[in-house]
């Protein structure tokens, strides 16, 4: 199995002179050259335009992954209901990555419980078959309801694996890929330049669980956000140490076409 790590969002003024260099040009640019995917937050608040969607593209490098939100009008306004023109237009748009689209994370709202099971199944094989989704389930009944389980692995969709102190914890594969996310709680932090809180020993349960998985597991993208310890780019520095060799490589270079010096050295 072959693990994708990377952090939730590349733009974060923390950041700057603790991850990004003084100077830094291009973050996206720059994120490329220690991560081999990141998670797009920012498709969650709107959908981009098709010109922000090329610039993504034209601006990483080949064997890069993006791995877009839908909208929040979709899964939290709407609750995945009469969606289907926005659907449509966000994929029409997002499919613009090509290759370096990932999988699509369907972040279900906290207010959507195991009862609407029969809402997500229509929603999700209305979807278009050749693109591939993470179904994040955020309310605790659904930790009850073994069907959903069943539907995603019908539709090859991966059950998103949260760790978060409000949400369902799935430990399992329901597909050939597997989404991981490193969640916490928001407003804990006083700021996300460095590691407030070592959380080694969760990070120790989940590479168990990465490396635990049936063999049938050919992927595992891994994202962690700053409220898990406090500044992503560390958290996801020590997976990359522990995980080894199963990581793909951070497939950018830097301007003029040196690799940066050795992974993080510029950072805390």
């Amino acid at each position: 199995m072959k693990i994708r790590v990377g952090t939730c969002g590349w733009v974060f003024d923390d950041w700057k002179g603790t991850f990004y260099p003084a100077g830094t040009d291009d973050e996206l640019v720059y994120y490329a050259t220690a991560f081999s995917a990141v998670e797009i937050d920012s498709t969650w608040y709107r959908i981009p335009s098709r010109k922000t969607v090329e610039s993504w593209h034209r601006r990483s490098p080949d064997g890069f992954t993006f791995c877009p939100k839908l909208p929040g009008d979709i899964t939290h306004e709407s609750l995945l209901e009469d969606a289907g023109e926005q659907v449509r237009v966000f994929l029409d748009v997002i499919s613009g990555l090509g290759d370096r689209l990932g999988p699509i994370l369907v972040q279900l709202s906290p207010h959507f419980p195991a009862e609407r099971l029969g809402t997500l199944e229509q929603f999700l094989t209305s979807l278009p078959r050749e693109l591939r989704y993470a179904v994040e389930l955020r309310h605790k009944t659904w930790l009850d309801e073994p069907a959903v389980l069943e539907l995603l692995g019908s539709l090859s969709i991966a059950v998103v694996m949260a760790d978060h102190p409000w949400y369902p914890r799935f430990e399992q594969a329901t597909c050939d890929f597997v989404y991981l996310r490193l969640l916490g709680r928001r407003n804990v932090y006083p700021d996300f330049t460095g590691i407030h809180r070592q959380r080694n020993r969760d990070l120790a349960h989940w590479v168990h669980v990465l490396t635990s998985l049936p063999s049938w597991v050919e992927r595992a993208y891994v994202f962690a956000n700053n409220q898990f310890e406090g500044h992503s780019p560390e958290t996801v520095r020590k997976l990359v140490e522990i995980l080894g060799d199963r990581v793909v490589p951070a497939p950018g270079r830097l301007p003029g076409g040196d690799a940066p010096p050795t992974l993080f050295d510029q950072a805390t």
